[in-house]
């Protein structure tokens, strides 16, 4: 079999992966409805989604593909359901592709491509909820590859269309700039690149209405239905019976709290980097910090799982192999308990409502202890390798 053969392949799979429950779980249910909604708001009441309250929490380019979406199901009759799925369909075999060609220039070949193609959590994040967090993955990736190629311009432009899709990965900006080798000027250039465009983007919605840009995009604080407030939560309801609500203004002491852990940590793995205790590859710093910020905040959604995969599957290891276990127990018991309409079409799910509960917690739990045992080993990884280059 040639290579291109062997491309297709794995292409093949995993577009047929994605491609049957996109088409199957063809339903308006959790995130889906929430586009859905924002579409509706956009095409016939306001151009600026941050004016309807708690829908749209992201950065203004998902929007128009929300909005896209709703006009051609409109015009064509196609599932709204189906269409807006459709650009995570191409993320996802976007990400495969750059997998396998950064995988045939090294000695991984197409293990890395193959891996994240079958990864259950992929499957489950994208095909089935129809989070969006892989095409701004895909970015995260081109950013890290152009920037290890030295192509540090095209580098600092793909993490800024990552960042103008969702906000998460603003966290992998002093990453890029703490990598050795970048001057002063290198680094004012490469942050100026990341960051301008995603401003220039945001100037329309705060001239309009600067009050809901702030209330809607940066007072966002997450979902606790994982972390270690989703924990928390999860055992009062074994305890006592009575599910809490998710959102984090109920969380608000609790947020707080982690927000303030999680910069902490964030900020010690930064002056770690800049110090030359640690010493890693750009992808496996990358990995570094997303896996602090999943053991340290505590309001996390269902679709920040993903964030570790692409990482996870380039550096596969035992580390990356339980948490995609557990990651995949958490993600199912949580949907089979909070939203079975993700997983299944009918009033009960994959699991009775009382064992998803379990499975919710226990996955909870689990993918809390496999992110930091994960954590512990990449640091141990980066101060080996500092201390073997002195």
């Amino acid at each position: 079999m040639t290579a291109r053969m062997r491309l297709a392949l794995v292409l093949a799979v995993a577009g047929a992966l994605r491609l049957a429950p996109i088409v199957l779980a063809d339903r308006m249910v959790a995130d889906v409805l929430r586009y859905h909604r924002v579409a509706t708001h956009v095409l016939d009441v306001s151009w600026n989604p941050y004016a309807a309250p708690r829908l749209y929490p992201y950065p203004p380019v998902w929007v128009w593909v929300e909005a896209g979406s709703e006009w051609v199901a409109r015009h064509t009759g196609w599932s709204f359901a189906v269409l807006v799925k459709l650009p995570v369909l191409a993320a996802d075999m976007a990400i495969v592709a750059l997998l396998a060609a950064g995988g045939t220039r090294t000695a991984r070949g197409l293990a890395p491509a193959w891996i994240y193609a079958l990864h259950p959590v992929s499957v489950l994040v994208g095909a089935f909820h129809g989070q969006f967090d892989a095409v701004a993955l895909f970015f995260v990736l081109l950013a890290v590859f152009t920037f290890e190629a030295g192509r540090r311009d095209a580098s600092a432009l793909a993490l800024a269309a990552a960042i103008a899709l969702k906000s998460f990965p603003v966290l992998l900006l002093p990453v890029f700039l703490l990598t050795p080798g970048l001057t002063v000027r290198g680094r004012m250039r490469f942050a100026a690149l990341a960051m301008v465009p995603v401003v220039l983007l945001l100037v329309p919605y705060a001239l309009a209405d600067f009050g809901a840009l702030r209330r809607e995009l940066f007072g966002y604080g997450g979902i606790a239905d994982l972390g270690w407030i989703g924990f928390w939560r999860g055992l009062r309801l074994l305890h006592t019976g009575v599910l809490a609500r998710s959102e984090a203004p109920f969380w608000g002491g609790l947020v707080a709290v982690s927000k303030i852990l999680t910069v902490l940590a964030e900020a010690a793995l930064l002056a770690a980097i800049a110090s030359r205790r640690v010493r890693w590859p750009l992808a496996q710093a990358c990995l570094a910090a997303l896996l602090a910020f999943l053991v340290f905040y505590g309001s996390v959604s269902a679709q920040y799982l993903l964030w570790v995969v692409p990482f996870g599957v380039w550096f596969p290891d035992r580390f990356a192999a339980v948490h995609g276990i557990v990651s995949t127990m958490a993600l199912v018991g949580l949907y089979s308990f909070l939203a079975p309409g993700i997983l299944s079409p009918g009033p009960s799910a994959v699991f009775a409502r009382p064992q998803a509960a379990v499975l919710w917690v226990v996955g909870t739990g689990a993918v809390l202890l496999a992110s930091a045992a994960w954590l512990g080993d990449v640091m141990a990884r980066g101060r080996a390798l500092a201390k073997a280059e002195g």
